[in-house]
This record gives structure tokens, C-alpha cells and sequence, in this order.
């Protein structure tokens, strides 16, 4: 259960959200969020400091999000590989949602690699390191064979993630993300 801090904070990041969606990040000014909230500019300063500080934790909450979406998808009975293929999948469809729509999507997206770029860093490592420990466990529970072309499960999981991050950068649709992703993992995963 959420404490009112968290629940204030929550609110604010989805205040947050909507003004950056709506104005875009550079247009979007403290007072549109407060705005947004009905509370007035120095209330919102009591939580975050500047825009800079509430893009920053909105990027840190969609992370997670798109973390917790990967844990998920990797449980359950599907043979290993469907559920690394949507472990895959379902975090970068959350991040492309996110952060890939709209008609400010290309501002966002451009920021973001300055403004979160560390956090972003983090983030993949963090993946990285789920998918590997999934990787090694599957295939010491499951008999998951990993391709021999791969020295380690982390090698694997961070080729199959940069191989990604190229798919997302080419295409603009969700769905044709999905088609071209499932085809790029099940043929490096072979």
C-alpha cells in the first residue's frame, strides 16, 4: 500500500505525463503540472525541485514498470524461449508506448537521452542482468540450449537486447515492432 508521499508523488508524475504529452517538454512549464494537479507552483516544488528533477523520476517509474512487465513475462510454463521472447517484447512495447507516441514523441525521446541517459544505462544493465540469470536458470532447469555462437547467457542477453534497440529505432508502429522483434530474437535465439 502507497503512502500519501508516494501517492502525491504518482500524481505528479502522471500530471507530469500528461502536460509533457500534451505541450511537449520544452513548452511544458511547473505551473501546467500544478495546474493539472489543482495545486499551486510552490506546492509542487515542496515534492521536485525543477521539470529536469519530475522528468528524471518519470523516466526512473517507467523503468521500472518495464522491468517488473519483463519479470512477468518470464514466469510460467511457456517453453523458455516464448518467454524470453516476450520478456524481450513486453518491456520494449512499455517503453515504446511510453515513450514513442504522441506528437511530441521525437522531442521526448531526444531529452530523454540527455536528460536520463544514465538512468537509461542503469536500466539496461539491470535488464541485462535479469535476462541472464533467467537465461543460465533455464538452462540448468529447463534444458534450455542456448546458441553455442554466444560465449555467456550475458553475452546473449545484451546481444539481444542492443539487436533490439536498433528494430525500435527503425520502425514506428507497435505492431510492426512486435512482427520484426519475433523474428530477430527466434533467429538469434536458433
Amino acid at each position: 500500500m502507497k503512502n500519501s508521499s508516494q501517492e502525491r508523488e504518482q500524481k505528479i508524475l502522471e500530471a507530469a505525463m500528461t502536460s509533457f504529452s500534451r505541450y511537449g517538454y520544452e513548452r511544458t512549464k511547473m505551473e501546467d503540472i500544478a495546474a493539472i494537479l489543482g495545486i499551486s507552483r510552490p506546492a509542487l516544488y515542496k515534492t521536485y525541485r525543477n521539470k529536469e528533477h519530475i522528468f528524471r523520476e518519470l523516466a526512473q517509474a517507467v523503468h521500472l514498470e518495464a522491468i517488473e512487465a519483463a519479470k512477468e513475462a518470464l514466469k510460467g510454463k511457456k517453453p523458455f524461449g516464448r518467454r524470453l521472447e516476450n520478456a524481450l517484447i513486453v518491456r520494449d512495447v512499455h517503453l515504446l508506448k511510453v515513450g514513442h507516441s504522441g506528437p511530441h514523441a521525437d522531442e521526448i525521446a531526444e531529452l530523454y537521452l540527455s536528460l536520463a541517459g544514465d538512468l537509461a544505462d542503469e536500466f539496461n544493465a539491470q535488464f541485462v542482468e535479469l535476462l541472464a540469470k533467467a537465461i543460465l536458470m533455464a538452462e540448468k532447469e529447463e534444458g534450455f540450449t542456448r546458441p553455442p555462437a554466444y560465449r555467456s547467457a550475458k553475452d546473449f542477453a545484451h546481444l539481444l537486447r542492443l539487436a533490439l534497440e536498433g528494430v525500435k529505432k527503425e520502425v514506428k508502429e507497435i505492431e510492426d515492432y512486435k512482427s520484426l522483434a519475433k523474428q530477430l530474437i527466434r533467429a538469434m535465439a536458433s
